[in-house]
C-alpha cells in the first residue's frame, strides 16, 4: 500500500524577501519518510508538477507538506503548511481526494501572517503499481528525497525520468497470505487489516504487470535484475541513436529542439573565468567538449587526476536533452584524501555561435559530500572584433553550491569549495592559454570605435545663441533696462541739488543706489555672455558643439576595463563602478557585479 501525492503548484505565497519574490520549494513528510521538490527561483506562484510515493504503515499518521523559501546564507524561511490525515484519504471515494486547492496554514496561531497562500495537490491511496506512476513518481526515503534542486531558468522545463528504486531501509514486499498471518498475531485492528477490507484480492495477471526494477533478498543480500521497463528501453534506443551520430550532428539535433532559447544568467556563486580568446565560438566549444579533443585528458594529467572515464554524448527524451557523464578520482590534498567525483554534463544551449553547458558535480566522499552538489555553468559567446578581422570568443564560467539539505557547516563548505574551484580553474586557464591565444583589450577594435564614435556636432548660430542667452539672467536684464529706459523718457528733468552739477546726476536716496548696483551687475553678466558667444562662434569648428563651460572644449574619456582590483566583500569579489568628476560635473559608469576584472568599453 502506498500514498501517491502529486504536487502541482502553489499561488499567492507570502513574501519572504524585500523584493517580494522568493525561492520556494515543498517538503513532504509521512512518518519518517521525507521528500522534497525542486526549488523554483524568484516566484510567488511556483509550478513544480512532481509526484511522490510514500509507503503506508499507520492509519494515525498524517501527511505534512511545508512550503519553505530557500535562503543562501541563513536558515530557510517558513511560508506555510498543510496537514492531511490518512484517514481522510481512506474514507474518500475511490480512496482519492482528487485534485484541489488546499489553504496553507501558519506554523502557529500567534503568527502575524494569516494568509499563507494555497497549494494545488492530488492525493490518493493505491495498492496497484501502474507503469506510468511507477516510472514518474519519486520514492520518498527515510533520510531525504532524491529530487533535484536546479533553477527553473537552467532546467528550461525539461526533466529526466525518475525510475523508482527500492531502498534498503524500506520493508520487503510480502504477499497477502503473510499479511493475513501477521494480522492474526497482532492484537486489535491494524492499518493493513483495514486496508484489505477496501481492496479486493488482486488477480495474478495484475501482479505480473508490476514493473519492478530490482528485488532485494535480505537472506542472500544480492540484487536480481528484472526485465526492462519502457523507459529503460527508450533510453537504450536513444543510446544506440546517439552512438551512430557525430558530435556536430548531436549539436544540430539538440539545437533544433531549443530554437529561440536565451542564454542562462551567471550562477550566484561568482565568476571563475571571464576571458576573450582568439578563436571562433564553435571551435572553442569543440576544444572543450568534443569527444575527439584531448583537452580533458591533458587537464587531468596537469591536476593529477586519475581514473578519468568520459562517456559519449547521448540524446535523451526525444532529443530534448544532450548529456554525458564523466567520472574521475581527484588527487589528494593536504586536507582531503583522494576522492571520486561524478559530473553530469548537460547542454542548455547550442546554436553555432552561443553555447551553454551545465556540469552538476557530485563528490560524496568529501566531508559532508552528501549534503551538497557543485554546479558549474560554462558559457561561450561571440567576442569583440579583432584588428585583423579575426573572430573571437568570450568564455564565462560561473558556479554555485546546491545544498540538498540543511547543514550547520554551510559556510565552511562554501569557503572550501570556492578555494578548490579557484585553484582548479587557474590551471584550466593556463592549459587553455596554451591551446588558444587570450585576447587583451588593446587588441580589439572596440577602443578605437569608442573614441571615433565622438563626432563633431553641427550647430547653427541661432541654436548657439539660444543656448547661451536663453536663461533668466538675460531675460530679467532686458526687462529691467526697458523699464529704466521708459522711466527716463516719462520722467521730467530733476532739479540740480546737493553736490550735483550740470552733467552729473547723483542718486538722491539709498533705494536709487541699490537699483543702480543691480543694473550694473546685470549688465556685466550680460556682457560676459556676449563675449562668450563671440568666442564660441570663432572656436566652434573644433570644440564639438561647445557643450562644456569656460572656453567650450569637450573632454572625452573612453573607459575600457579594469584589472587586479581589490576584493571588498567576503565572497572574494567586488561590484566596481567608476565616477568621473570634471569642473563640477559628475559622470558615473555602470556597475559590474561579482568581478575583479570589469570591462565597460564606454565613453564619457
Amino acid at each position: 500500500m502506498r500514498l501517491v501525492v502529486h504536487v502541482i503548484e502553489a499561488r499567492n505565497l507570502p513574501a519572504a524577501e524585500a523584493q517580494g519574490l522568493g525561492d520556494p520549494y515543498a517538503k513532504l513528510q509521512l512518518g519518517r519518510q521525507r521528500a522534497k521538490t525542486k526549488v523554483i527561483r524568484k516566484s510567488a506562484n511556483p509550478v513544480w508538477d512532481e509526484e511522490f510515493a510514500f509507503r503506508v504503515g499507520d492509519l494515525k499518521e498524517e501527511l505534512l507538506i511545508r512550503i519553505t523559501d530557500e535562503d543562501k546564507y541563513f536558515s530557510d524561511d517558513f511560508l506555510g503548511q498543510v496537514k492531511v490525515p490518512l484517514s481522510a484519504v481512506l474514507d474518500a471515494d475511490n480512496r482519492s481526494l482528487g485534485t484541489r486547492w488546499y489553504p496553507l496554514q501558519p506554523k502557529s496561531k500567534k503568527s502575524k501572517i494569516r494568509d499563507c497562500g494555497e497549494i494545488h495537490l492530488t492525493i490518493s491511496l493505491s495498492q496497484s503499481y501502474p507503469e506510468e506512476t511507477a516510472t514518474l513518481a519519486h520514492w520518498a526515503s527515510d533520510d531525504f528525497a532524491s529530487s533535484s534542486d536546479k533553477s527553473s531558468e537552467l532546467r528550461k522545463g525539461s526533466s529526466l525520468p525518475n525510475i523508482p528504486i527500492e531502498l534498503s531501509t524500506s520493508p520487503p514486499v510480502t504477499d497477502e497470505a503473510e499479511i493475513t498471518k501477521q494480522d492474526k498475531s497482532n492484537a486489535g485492528p491494524s492499518f493493513v487489516n483495514r486496508l484489505n477490507q477496501f481492496f479486493s484480492v488482486k488477480p495474478k495477471d495484475t501482479e505480473a504487470s508490476v514493473p519492478p526494477v530490482f528485488k532485494h533478498d535480505r537472506g542472500l543480500d544480492t540484487l536480481e535484475e528484472m526485465p526492462l521497463t519502457s523507459s529503460q528501453l527508450s533510453d537504450e534506443q536513444d543510446f544506440e541513436t546517439s552512438a551512430n551520430m557525430s558530435f556536430d550532428e548531436l549539436l544540430k539535433a539538440f539545437a533544433s529542439k531549443h530554437e529561440g532559447n536565451d542564454m542562462p544568467g551567471n550562477l550566484s556563486g561568482g565568476i571563475l573565468i571571464d576571458q576573450v580568446y582568439a578563436v571562433a565560438p564553435n571551435d572553442l566549444n569543440t576544444l572543450l567538449f568534443s569527444p575527439s579533443s584531448d583537452f580533458l585528458q591533458s587537464l587531468a594529467k596537469m591536476q593529477g587526476t586519475t581514473g578519468l572515464d568520459i562517456q559519449q554524448w547521448r540524446l535523451e527524451n526525444d532529443g530534448e536533452i544532450l548529456k554525458r557523464v564523466i567520472t574521475y578520482t581527484k588527487a589528494a590534498t593536504k586536507l582531503v584524501k583522494a576522492v571520486k567525483a561524478t559530473e553530469d554534463v548537460t547542454y542548455l544551449k547550442a546554436d553555432g555561435d552561443m553555447y551553454a553547458v551545465l556540469a552538476d558535480v557530485s563528490t560524496p566522499e568529501v566531508p559532508f559530500g552528501n549534503n551538497f552538489r557543485v554546479e558549474i555553468l560554462t558559457c561561450i559567446m561571440p567576442g569583440p572584433e579583432l584588428r585583423d578581422d579575426e573572430r573571437s570568443s568570450r568564455l564565462v564560467i560561473s558556479w554555485r553550491l546546491n545544498f540538498m539539505q540543511s547543514t550547520m557547516m554551510k559556510g565552511m563548505i562554501e569557503n572550501g569549495a570556492k578555494q578548490g574551484l579557484k585553484d582548479n580553474f587557474s590551471q584550466f586557464s593556463e592549459l587553455l592559454a596554451q591551446n588558444v591565444r587570450p585576447v587583451d583589450a588593446k587588441d580589439t577594435t572596440t577602443n578605437n570605435e569608442s573614441l571615433s564614435s565622438v563626432q563633431p556636432e553641427t550647430e547653427s548660430d541661432w541654436k548657439l545663441a539660444f543656448r547661451i542667452f536663453g536663461n533668466f539672467t538675460v531675460v530679467s536684464s532686458v526687462v529691467a533696462f526697458i523699464y529704466v529706459f521708459a522711466h527716463i523718457i516719462l520722467a521730467s528733468p530733476s532739479i540740480i541739488q546737493g553736490l550735483e552739477f550740470p552733467g552729473l546726476d547723483l542718486p538722491d536716496s539709498v533705494g536709487e543706489v541699490v537699483v543702480c548696483g543691480v543694473l550694473v551687475l546685470q549688465g556685466q553678466r550680460v556682457l560676459n555672455m556676449i563675449a562668450r558667444f563671440v568666442q564660441a562662434r570663432r572656436q566652434r569648428g573644433g570644440d564639438h558643439g561647445v557643450k562644456a563651460k569656460g572656453d567650450g572644449w569637450l573632454l572625452t574619456v573612453a573607459l575600457i576595463d579594469g584589472t587586479n582590483l581589490s576584493a571588498t566583500k567576503s565572497s572574494g569579489y567586488s561590484d566596481p563602478y567608476v565616477v568621473f568628476t570634471c569642473n563640477g560635473q559628475t559622470k558615473t559608469s555602470s556597475i559590474k557585479f561579482h568581478t575583479l576584472e570589469p570591462q565597460w568599453n564606454g565613453n564619457f
